[in-house]
C-alpha cells in the first residue's frame, strides 16, 4: 500500500487509518515521501482525467453541502477533509478492501480546530497540520458516524448541555430523558505528512499519482 494528500495509504491498524497527508494551501510541511512524480510533463498526462470512473469504478466518496442545516462558510474544512476521505478510499480499494466509505468529521474541525478556521473561512492547509497534530498526539479525526455536520462553530470541550451548539469530537445517546455522553475512544484517520503543491504541472501529476487535493 502507498499511503499519502496529497495521500497514500500507510497501514490500517485495528479501528485507526493511517495515512500520509499532502495537502494544497501555503503552511508549514511535514513531507517524507518522494516528491518526483511532480515533474512528468503536462505534454505525457492525458487531456482528461477523473478519479470517479477508472475503468467503471468510483474512487471518491460522496458529495457534501457545506450550508445545510444553515449557512457555514466551512469550504476549506469540506474540500480537505473530503480529499482526505477520497484517498483513503483510493488507498482502500488499490489493497483490495471493498469495504463501506469512511467519511470524516468536518464538525471536529469546527468544534477543536478553531486555529484553522470557522463558518467565517479558514486555512486548508492549517486543516492538514491540525489532523497531523491529532495524529502525533494519537487521537486522528473521527469518523462522521460519531459526529455529524451542524454547520456551526463549536467547542471542543464535550457538554450534553451545549445543544444546539455542537461539542466536543464524539458522542453518544443513549435513550430518551439520559444525557448523552462523550466518547474517548473511536475510529479515526491520521496521517503522517502533509505539504503544498503549486502551479498545473504539480497539481496534474498530485491528483494522477496519489488522488485530489483540497
Amino acid at each position: 500500500m502507498r499511503p499519502f494528500l496529497f495521500i497514500l495509504p500507510k497501514e490500517c491498524t485495528g479501528d485507526t487509518l493511517q495515512y500520509r497527508l499532502f495537502a494544497f494551501a501555503p503552511f508549514d510541511q511535514v513531507i517524507k515521501s518522494s516528491m518526483e512524480h511532480l515533474k512528468k510533463p503536462v505534454t505525457d498526462l492525458p487531456e482528461s482525467f477523473t478519479w470517479k470512473n477508472i475503468d467503471g469504478v468510483n474512487y471518491v466518496t460522496k458529495m457534501l453541502n457545506q450550508h445545510i442545516p444553515t449557512y457555514c462558510g466551512s469550504c476549506w474544512a469540506h474540500g480537505t477533509m473530503s480529499s482526505l476521505a477520497d484517498r483513503i478510499k483510493i488507498a482502500r480499494i488499490q489493497a483490495g478492501d471493498g469495504g463501506p466509505d469512511i467519511n470524516l468529521a468536518i464538525q471536529e474541525i469546527l468544534n477543536c480546530g478553531s486555529v484553522s478556521g470557522s463558518c467565517e473561512g479558514g486555512s486548508p492547509t492549517a486543516a492538514y497540520a491540525y489532523v497531523k497534530r491529532l495524529s502525533d498526539e494519537g487521537k486522528g479525526i473521527p469518523f462522521d458516524t460519531c459526529l455529524q455536520y451542524q454547520a456551526l462553530d463549536g467547542t471542543c470541550e464535550f457538554s450534553p448541555d451545549s445543544f444546539p451548539q455542537p461539542s466536543g469530537s464524539c458522542m453518544t445517546c443513549s435513550t430518551f430523558g439520559v444525557p448523552c455522553a462523550a466518547i474517548d475512544y473511536y475510529p479515526n484517520a491520521t496521517v503522517t505528512e502533509y505539504g503544498t503543491v503549486s502551479g498545473e504541472q504539480e497539481m496534474m501529476n498530485e491528483i494522477m499519482t496519489r488522488g485530489p487535493i483540497g
